[in-house]
């Protein structure tokens, strides 16, 4: 008997940290101002891709990707949208972060990253046209995952 309850806890133990990826759930609405003031919201941009990258200035493979979202940004096609969100960073040291590159950085408030279950940073969301998590993934991607998956959802 003991065995049996030992192994039934294991068991829901380890069920808890398997992640699913795909799948199709409403994405939480938001409305973030981007470092230039201009507001965005996910509601006018239903139609559209919608990428969420969720980071932080204190975490070294965030910032090591960095150099990398100003060519992602370029290889994108017109209805799809890149947004970078920061919950913990100043607008100003966002701005010495990503210099002089066209990227849309959101200023958050925590409540996205609570929204959306981020636990870790990177995290990337995938939104499909119809406003729906299409995948979310943990860790650093390259830009041709990211272009990959984008693929799909288009």
């Amino acid at each position: 008997m003991r065995k049996i309850l030992l192994l039934l806890m294991v068991v829901v133990l380890f069920s808890g940290c398997v992640r699913t990826e795909n799948f199709e759930a409403k994405a939480p609405g938001f409305i973030y101002e981007d470092l230039k003031g201009e507001k965005w919201s996910l509601e006018e941009l239903k139609g559209d891709v919608v990428v969420l990258y969720f980071w932080t200035s204190s975490c070294g493979v965030c910032i090591r990707k960095l150099p990398d979202m100003p060519a992602l940004q370029e290889k994108l096609p017109g209805n799809v949208h890149l947004l970078m969100l920061n919950p913990y960073d100043s607008k100003e040291r966002i701005k010495g972060l990503i210099g002089d590159a066209e990227l849309t950085v959101l200023v958050d408030t925590m409540v996205s990253f609570n929204d959306y279950n981020v636990a870790y940073v990177p995290t990337t969301v995938f939104i499909s046209k119809k406003g729906e998590i299409a995948h979310t993934q943990v860790g650093l991607m390259a830009n041709e995952q990211i272009l990959e998956i984008i693929e799909g959802l288009r």
